[in-house]
């Protein structure tokens, strides 16, 4: 943080600077609102179709159907963060805590 001669921190952007100057702009953020608006549209008959899927007699597409079906109604199972260990357990939260550095104090 810097000061100014008022001995006040200064925290705003600097006027007519971007504080994410890598982000997107707006014509990308208008492009993808478009994509987003179309796909919406065809949602309903995705969901019939894969509806239908789930009537197939190949157990594949079934199980697809289904899981695809699932997921976007349930939403996805929570997926557990191995550490690599021998037995490839999941990473305990004191573990990570442990590895994080506390902040030095100016």
């Amino acid at each position: 943080m810097t000061t100014e001669d008022g001995g006040k921190a200064t925290t705003q952007f600097k006027p007519g600077k971007s504080g994410n100057p890598g982000g997107m702009t707006k014509e990308q953020r208008a492009q993808i609102a478009v994509v987003r608006s179309a796909a919406l549209e065809h949602c309903p008959q995705a969901i019939r179709e894969l509806v239908e899927l789930m009537n197939s007699t190949d157990p594949k597409v079934k199980l697809a159907a289904c899981n695809s079906i699932l997921d976007r109604g349930m939403g996805k199972p929570a997926q557990a963060i191995t550490g690599g260990d021998e037995g490839d357990a999941p990473l305990q939260l004191a573990g990570v805590l442990k590895l994080v550095k506390p902040a030095e104090k100016a």
